[in-house]
């Protein structure tokens, strides 16, 4: 893994200016010389990682499991499904 380095870019207006654009667009931008990418600036997302769910968290989860069952022909969903995709492939000779 790389090693991290933060620099601050608190005294430089147009650095400081393309930070906040990321970060409030979440929308990565490459710095580039001469038609050349040198980097990407990205912005950082806060996750919850490692964070425990809540009661409603789980409770919201165990409501919505089999909510499709007796409603939907499951088999008949993933062929239509197939169908639907097509395919460019030939068929495979065994």
């Amino acid at each position: 893994m790389a090693r991290e380095i933060q620099v601050d870019v608190t005294g430089t207006p147009d650095l400081l200016r393309l930070a906040e654009e990321v970060s409030a667009t979440r929308t990565p931008r490459i710095l580039s010389r001469d038609h050349e990418p040198l980097a990407v600036v990205v912005p950082i997302i806060k996750t919850r990682r490692g964070s425990t769910p809540s009661d409603a968290d789980l409770a919201a989860t165990l409501a919505s499991a089999g909510a499709w069952k007796g409603l939907v022909d499951a088999e008949a969903l993933k062929r239509e499904i197939k169908e639907a995709r097509g395919s460019s492939r030939p068929p495979a000779e065994l």
